[in-house]
């Protein structure tokens, strides 16, 4: 394997699952999800219960195929990251120890750690889940970290018992938590839970906008491997391929940590008449439309892009999209959409065997440029001045 994905907490944990919906991903990544409730933990899918770590005061970490792990591992941190903080501090060299026995022989190139940050365990172990990383792995280990940023357009119903949290609790949690993740990772891709406030039926759209997310990620790191197609079998064909140390540098800034945004855009190249009748239903795709539903579609809402100081983008298309003169996909148009953000682009366009077309990028800004960040700081204060 040459990744390592570690889930932290309710929703660090799901968007892990949706990534390992895409059976494939098995084959590049190893999962591991930590969480301070066992129920939460059965729930997931994809990440059998042999990659479960649960968190609990009194007990320490307890690996998920531990006789009684359900009494013992129960009852959470209630949106209080600072407690999840003081119990995970004592906990990083098993941690580590952990994550070694999961990823198994030599240690990962590159790794990610998916946290939400309106609440308390993945909010507050977040920081101690990269530094267990580090521990295991070495410095040479790239971390990245995608974290969710919560709902605060309003107040939250928290748990069995329905008490509301406020939405400046939530700010002050988002910013306490991104301060000290930003201390510690190599970037930080945004996904913004507020996207969805205006949503019909929102609380049932957020398993969604995991799949969108991960879907995004899936694309970004997987190559060629995520169709096991050999570019080299395409005379026509020259591979630009995107590779996580793209992702890590397009997420580097000269002065810091980037803050990036994930958008992605799908759309088919046959219509459905040619799923059943091979040379009809063939569909041209524009480029400059893919391109622009990907970055309408980015994962924090409210953003400029023109703003961005990097992006990166993959295309990810069949054959006939990318070498024949009738359907292909003008790439330097969609790269030209990028260069008028920002002065710093890298591209890759890879085959696929599906009769779709997609687009994911990364923009990536300076903390300070995202309105959304400095909202969340702004209600964080408000709450803390009335404590």
């Amino acid at each position: 394997m040459a990744y390592l994905f570690v889930g932290a907490g309710q929703a660090g944990c799901a968007l892990v699952d949706s990534v390992f919906d895409h059976e494939r991903v098995s084959t590049l990544a190893t999962p591991v999800a930590v969480n301070s409730t066992a129920r939460d933990l059965q729930n997931l899918s994809n990440v059998g219960s042999e990659s479960w770590y649960g968190i609990a005061r009194g007990e320490g970490l307890v690996a998920g195929d531990t006789a009684g792990f359900e009494e013992q591992v129960q009852g959470g941190f209630g949106r209080e990251p600072r407690e999840a903080d003081s119990v995970a501090s004592d906990l990083v060299g098993p941690m580590a120890d952990a994550f070694g026995e999961q990823f198994g022989e030599g240690t990962p190139s590159f790794a990610f750690v998916f946290v939400g940050l309106g609440g308390g365990t993945g909010c507050g172990i977040g920081p101690h889940v990269v530094e267990a990383i580090r521990e295991f792995s070495g410095p040479s280990t790239d971390v990245i970290a995608v974290a969710v940023l919560p709902n605060t357009s309003g107040d939250v119903t928290q748990g069995e018992d329905d008490a509301t949290v406020s939405a400046t609790r939530q700010a002050d949690n988002a910013v306490y938590g991104l301060d000290r993740l930003e201390s510690v990772v190599d970037g930080v891709v945004l996904v913004d839970n507020q996207r969805l406030a205006f949503e019909d039926a929102a609380e049932g759209r957020f398993g969604e906008f995991n799949d969108y997310v991960a879907a995004g990620v899936v694309d970004l790191i997987s190559g060629a491997v995520l169709e096991r197609i050999d570019p080299g079998g395409y005379e026509s064909f020259d591979p630009q391929t995107i590779d996580l140390q793209d992702i890590v540098t397009s997420l580097s800034l000269s002065d810091g940590v980037g803050y990036a945004a994930l958008g992605r855009s799908v759309v088919r190249t046959r219509s459905l008449a040619g799923y059943f009748l091979p040379f009809v239903g063939r569909q041209a795709v524009d480029g400059d439309t893919l391109a622009d539903l990907a970055v309408t579609k980015r994962s924090v809402a409210d953003l400029n892009p023109s703003l961005a100081e990097k992006a990166i983008g993959q295309i990810r298309a069949p054959e006939r999209y990318v070498t024949d003169s009738d359907y292909r996909i003008e790439a330097s148009v969609i790269r030209s959409r990028l260069d008028s953000y920002c002065p710093e682009v890298n591209m890759g366009l890879m085959l696929t065997e599906r009769n779709l077309a997609s687009f994911t990028t990364l923009l990536t800004f300076e903390r300070e440029d995202i309105d959304r960040i400095a909202d969340l700081e702004t209600l964080a204060a408000q709450g803390r001045g009335r404590a």
